[in-house]
């Protein structure tokens, strides 16, 4: 045999490691779908409903204090306390914040 058949015997070699690198890519895929164990919930699939119910605005409060002063009392320990006023403290219920009367706006010595 000349050059053709060493040609022809390469070509059906890369064509039968192709076939078998797409049998196992398919067996993979096709074992894949076949998990039970999901990470991931179906796409469809709700969660059931709340047992619980929202904090009222004085058990939001008291819970915002808490954090604060454990937040504080930590500092302490660390060596870095910086007390912050509670007035500066963002509100963490979505509530829009009071706007300052026009009165109040006013500079003092308008007044």
């Amino acid at each position: 045999m000349g050059p053709t058949g060493t040609r022809v015997t390469s070509n059906r070699r890369i064509a039968s490691l192709a076939c078998a690198g797409l049998v196992v890519v398919a067996a993979a895929v096709v074992l894949s779908g076949c998990s039970s164990d999901s990470a991931f919930p179906a796409v469809h699939d709700m969660p059931a409903a709340r047992t619980e119910t929202k904090l009222t605005p004085d058990e939001v409060k008291q819970a915002t204090d808490d954090l604060i002063s454990d937040r504080d009392r930590t500092e302490a320990k660390a060596g870095t306390a910086q007390p912050v006023a509670a007035t500066n403290v963002p509100a963490t219920t979505g509530s829009i914040p009071q706007k300052k009367s026009a009165a109040s706006a006013q500079p003092a010595a308008q007044q």
